[in-house]
Parts: structure tokens; C-alpha cells; sequence
């Protein structure tokens, strides 16, 4: 039985499939719907089971959602990523890399499985016990799922990316939605991870066109291993940040851990619209650049304005209305997650700006500085934030932005030494965001003491938004007048299309 051409995975000798314009352009829109509209959904629906479950138990499945995440870490980062990476991959590797990948996914649900009772006590926690060996299954799925997913990407076929986002999610957070009107209390969301991984790996198992056959080569194993180690390698920064969240979730109780851990969900959607949008998509354009120096740096100046004009204001504002953000989209009874909001919006801020950073580096040819980049704005505040735990979550978050924010002159020094640029000169275009962000955190400062301190949550929220937005534009305005200018006409060229105009006959 021979393999369908799944991401030019065909055959003994196959190469990969070339790829036209069409078809990046298609890929690029479904990209688009995976990210947005799963996003979309998984947001929407943690808010709305946030509102019938309390911080509690959101806290003991999101201890067991990060033990997961680190058991996950080879099976995620590891054959599967070497899969797309491999140049002439065979049917050997594909059969060879589901294989391997589902045994490291079974020990990584036997490692679960095994420390869950130790984790338990040692987090004084009895319910995470069962709570983390109902989750454990979930390690199978995903060792199925992301050799699938490999499949998917390396053929750009992100329609069936973007369909299992969509539908996995959908129907997880419905039977989560049912289990919590039920009255099931952490439950609801054990089941929503479970049914999302089961439906993820049967929809991106039909999408790939994938028949899995008892095959396996070690010389295939040992030539995607070569490729795994450094692949894993790149993922471990990210894992010491998960890790911190796990020492965490050891010291404090389950109740804090879930104000976290929704104050972190706020954030992360956040980040994903203002400093990940301008680091996707000032890739391409940056890349096209590496044999002209002077108009690389250019770009990477603009690219910076661009990262400052959305991370300052967007992450800045959100710490000053996280009282009426919080009571408005998550209810009264998380009221207690305004400070930790407010401290992780900071965090957001120095992630962002990093993430844009990061990106420039990669497009200039230098990927392993993007790597320490990442690893100075992750590993440095994982350790204060573990070594803060037993303090208490305010002062680990305390810790946490304090580094980071530090480390960010770090990596502002990198990417001025890669560039050949001073640190004041390659931040000089950060100073009118900067200037017109300081003036909007002003007035909203003020603005509870003089409008807003009667007014009801989502009435409050309206007018510090609003309030906020137009002080920081009018301050950009006076600030930098050409760069106003410049947006005004990209977004004026972008939304109004030229049309063609049939003369007119007098």
C-alpha cells in the first residue's frame, strides 16, 4: 500500500512538491483562519466557562495543562519537526517518524501517569492526581496528531490545519460547555482537553490522506534524530518559562494558579494580534533585504516603530483598565486576577518587543542570535519567577517583569550589534510611541478619579478605551506627525482600491 503525495512524501526517491504562488497565497488565508478563527474560539469559550467555573478549578487543570506541556516537549518539537525539515523524506521516514513519535508519546503518558501522586502531595493538591491521569492519554493523541500536522505544513496545506482547529475546538468547548452547566467543576475542562485531542488527531489523520503501516527504519530514526536535537534544542528557552509556571503551581494554591492562569490567556491573545501580527509579517519583507544593508536597516527601524506603535500602547493600556477588562469579560468573582493582569501586561510589553526583535534577526540571516534573543527574554525571568513562587504570585510576577524588562536591553544590544547600529540609534524610533503611550497612561491614571469611578464595569471599560485611544493618537500626532501621516495612507490605500473610471463624455 503506497503513501497519498502528502507533503512530497511519496514513494522511495520522491523530492518535495514545488509550490507556486497559488498555492502559498491560499495557504497564507487558511493560515490566517487557523490562527484567528481558533484563537478566536478557544478565547471565546475560556471566557464564557470562566464565568461558570471559579479560579480554582481553572488552577488544578492548569497545573495539569503544563505538566502535559512538558512531558509534550520531544513529541511536539522533536520527529515531527524533523519530518518537515528532512529535504527527501520517504515513505520509511513517515512511517519510522509516527512510530518513534507515538512511543514517545506513550512514555511521556506513563511519566504522567507516574509522577501525578508525587506531584500531588507535593503541591498539596489531592484533586490533581486523577485530574493529570485523565490528561495523560491526551500525550498518545498528540504523538498521532503532530507527525499529521508535519504532513500538513510541509505540503502547505493549511485548510485541513485550519478545519481541525476550528472543529476540534468547537466541539471540545460544547461538551466542556454541557459538563460545566452540569455542575462538573474541573471536569468540563479535562474533557475539553481530551475531546480536542481525540478529534485533532481523526480530523488532521483524514486531512493528510496518511494510512500509518507497522514500518520502521533505524537508519530513517537516526537521520531525523540529527535533525530533532536541534530542533528540541530551539524549544527548550520556551520550556523554562513552562517550567516556572509548573513551580508555580507547586507553591501556590490551585485558586491564584487559576487568576494566573487566565490573566495569561488575556495576554497571550493580546500578543498574538500586536507584536506577533508585525513580526509574521514583517518577515518576508526583511528577508528580501539581506543583500542590501541600507535598506534592511531601514526596514528593521520601520519594523520597530511598527512593533512599539501596537506593544507600548496595546500592553500599557491593558494594565490600566484591567479592573473594569477583568470584571467586564470574566465576572466579579475573578476580581483578585487584576493585579497579576496587570504585572503580565508588563511581561506581555518586553515579549513582544522581543518577539519583533527576534524576527528581524532571523531575517537577517542571523537565527542563533534570534535563539539567544529568546533564551535572554524567557530563561533569566523563568528562574525569578521559580525562585519567587514560595513568596507569593505577585512578587514571582514582580521578579519576573523586572528581568525581562532588564533583559530587554540585552537583546536591543544584539540586535544593534548584528545591525551595526548603536542602542540609541536603533531605539530612536520607538521614542513617539513611547512619548504618546506615557501620555495615554496619564490619563488614565486620572480618568477614575475625575469620570469614571461610578460608572459600571463595561461602562468604565468603554470610556477608558476610548479615552485612552484618542489621547495616545492625538499625541502620536503632535509627536510624529509623518509617521500618522504614513498609517493614514497605508490603511487609506489598503481599504479604498483604486477603480478604474470610464471617461466622461460632455
Amino acid at each position: 500500500m503506497s503513501v497519498p503525495p502528502v507533503g512530497g512524501v511519496e514513494g522511495e526517491d520522491a523530492a518535495p512538491l514545488p509550490f507556486g504562488s497559488e498555492v502559498v497565497a491560499r495557504s497564507a488565508v487558511w493560515r490566517v483562519v487557523e490562527i484567528v478563527g481558533g484563537e478566536g474560539l478557544t478565547f471565546a469559550f475560556t471566557l464564557l466557562m470562566a464565568r461558570l467555573l471559579g479560579p480554582e478549578d481553572f488552577g488544578l487543570v492548569a497545573v495539569g495543562t503544563v505538566t502535559l506541556a512538558l512531558a509534550l516537549l520531544p513529541v511536539r518539537s522533536g520527529l515531527a519537526e524533523a519530518l518537515i525539515q528532512h529535504p527527501r523524506p520517504n515513505e520509511r521516514h513517515l512511517h519510522t517518524s509516527l512510530w518513534a513519535n507515538l512511543g514517545l508519546g506513550l512514555a511521556a503518558t506513563l511519566l504522567v501517569a507516574a509522577v501525578a501522586p508525587l506531584l500531588a502531595e507535593l503541591a498539596d493538591k489531592p484533586r490533581l492526581a486523577p485530574i493529570l491521569w485523565a490528561l495523560a492519554p491526551v500525550c498518545i493523541l498528540h504523538g498521532l496528531t503532530f507527525v499529521c500536522v508535519g504532513l500538513l505544513r510541509r505540503r502547505l496545506d493549511y485548510r485541513g490545519l485550519a478545519l481541525r482547529a476550528l472543529v476540534a475546538t468547537a466541539l471540545a468547548y460544547l461538551v466542556g460547555f454541557g459538563l460545566a452547566l452540569g455542575g462538573l467543576g474541573p471536569w468540563a475542562l479535562v474533557a475539553v482537553q481530551l475531546v480536542n485531542a481525540l478529534v485533532s488527531a481523526a480530523t488532521v489523520l483524514l486531512a493528510s490522506g496518511y494510512r500509518p503501516r507497522v514500518l520502521f527504519g533505524r537508519a530513517e530514526a537516526r537521520e531525523l534524530a540529527v535533525v530533532a536535537v536541534p530542533v528540541l534544542g530551539q524549544a527548550l528557552p520556551n520550556a523554562t518559562a513552562t517550567a516556572a509556571t509548573l513551580v508555580l503551581g507547586v507553591f501556590l494554591p490551585a485558586g491564584t494558579m487559576g487568576l494566573f492562569y487566565l490573566g495569561e490567556r488575556l495576554v497571550q491573545s493580546l500578543l498574538m494580534l500586536t507584536g506577533g501580527s508585525v513580526a509574521d509579517l514583517s518577515l518576508p519583507v526583511l528577508a528580501r533585504l539581506q543583500d542590501d544593508r541600507g535598506q534592511q536597516v531601514k526596514a528593521a527601524r520601520r519594523t520597530l516603530e511598527l512593533g512599539g506603535l501596537v506593544c507600548l500602547p496595546a500592553f500599557l493600556g491593558m494594565a490600566m483598565v484591567a479592573e473594569p477588562l477583568v470584571l467586564t469579560v470574566l465576572g466579579e468573582g475573578w476580581r483578585d486576577a487584576v493585579p497579576a493582569l496587570r504585572l503580565l501586561a508588563f511581561s506581555g510589553m518586553a515579549l513582544g518587543l522581543a518577539g519583533v526583535a527576534g524576527q528581524i534577526l532571523i531575517a537577517a540571516g542571523h537565527p542563533r542570535s534570534a535563539l539567544l534573543a529568546n533564551a535572554l527574554t524567557l530563561v533569566p525571568a523563568a528562574a525569578a519567577t521559580a525562585a519567587l513562587a514560595p513568596v507569593g504570585l505577585v512578587p514571582a510576577l514582580v521578579g519576573r517583569v523586572l528581568v525581562q524588562l532588564a533583559c530587554l536591553r540585552g537583546v536591543a544590544g544584539l540586535l544593534a550589534a548584528r545591525l551595526a547600529l548603536g542602542v540609541g540609534e536603533l531605539a530612536r524610533p520607538l521614542l513617539p510611541s513611547f512619548a504618546a503611550t506615557s501620555a495615554m497612561g496619564l490619563v488614565l491614571v486620572a480618568l477614575p478619579g475625575l469620570a469614571t469611578a461610578g460608572l459600571a464595569a463595561p461602562a468604565r471599560l468603554a470610556v477608558e478605551v476610548a479615552a485612552g485611544a484618542a489621547v495616545f493618537a492625538l499625541a502620536l500626532r503632535l509627536f510624529d506627525a509623518e509617521l500618522v501621516a504614513t498609517l493614514f495612507e497605508f490603511v487609506r490605500s489598503g481599504v479604498l482600491r483604486k477603480r478604474r473610471v470610464a471617461p466622461r463624455e460632455d
